[in-house]
């Protein structure tokens, strides 16, 4: 398992089949001295390929590709972050690339499915409203999950984001602070208590927020690409929408509720 994802956070689907695959890839990925932006680019390329097969959902062939390449992209997305450790040649502009190409795979499939409906204008807005709550949620989640990581590697403050990537890499940067990525008070408390003070607080915490976080995955990456090949493989992929904005909207505001209450105990 990559150190840099403690395992009991991390979905089932990381667990046994991405990061594993992920893993096996890193070898001959080393071997053959590619960089990680490399990686991140061809997992682009699968997002965007995931998307061209998604224009013909209503095939469960093309929809079932859609969903293998979308896996792909999800295997090479693990891949690019183990490369860049591996090799040390991490960077500020690797980690912008790498939410690039998560976003853009996504946008990919959603433009896809919208302009493949009866009504692809009042589709496309619907997955706009999506897409908008799947920002959100992302950011938060991600946020969440850096924040249980820091702190169980003795990090008590929100670590500071470079950037790279100009305007829109400061706004992602801005969200992901607002959202979760941020000192509470609960940090600051770490950080002022005494060594056994800490240790005692810690796990009271940690349990309850391992938890909450796995029980959050359906907001992950992978959870969204099952469900969109499950909407899609019913003949409804609208209802993929649906879901996302009031679902999963619902899923991390009970998940924020949780977080918050595992720090005030």
């Amino acid at each position: 398992m990559d150190s840099a994802r403690p395992v009991e956070i991390e979905p089932l689907s990381n667990r046994h089949f991405v990061h594993p695959a992920a893993a096996a890839l890193l070898p001959p990925a080393i071997r053959l001295g590619l960089h990680p932006n490399t990686v991140s680019v061809a997992g682009l390329l699968l997002g965007l390929l995931a998307g061209l097969a998604y224009t013909r959902w209503e095939d469960p062939r093309f929809a079932t590709l859609g969903f293998l390449l979308m896996i792909g992209w999800h295997i090479l997305d693990g891949l690019d972050g183990k490369l860049a450790r591996a090799t040390g040649k991490t960077s500020p502009f690797g980690r912008f690339l790498d939410g690039i190409a998560d976003y853009a795979c996504f946008v990919s499939v959603y433009c896809a499915l919208a302009f493949s409906q009866p009504q692809p204008w009042a589709a496309f807005a619907l997955a706009v409203v999506a897409g908008v709550a799947h920002a959100l949620q992302s950011q938060f989640y991600e946020g969440e999950r850096a924040t249980y990581i820091r702190r169980i590697r003795g990090i008590f403050h929100a670590e500071a984001r470079t950037t790279a990537g100009g305007g829109p890499e400061k706004l992602y940067n801005r969200l992901e602070a607002l959202l979760a990525n941020r000192t509470r008070p609960f940090d600051r408390a770490l950080a002022t208590a005494t060594e056994e003070e800490r240790a005692a607080m810690l796990a009271g915490w940690q349990p309850q927020a391992a938890r909450t976080l796995r029980r959050m995955a359906l907001i992950s990456a992978n959870g969204r690409t099952l469900a969109i090949w499950v909407a899609a493989m019913l003949g409804y992929p609208v209802a993929y929408w649906i879901w996302e904005i009031v679902c999963l909207s619902l899923l991390a505001l009970a998940g924020a509720r949780a977080l918050r209450q595992a720090e005030r105990r």
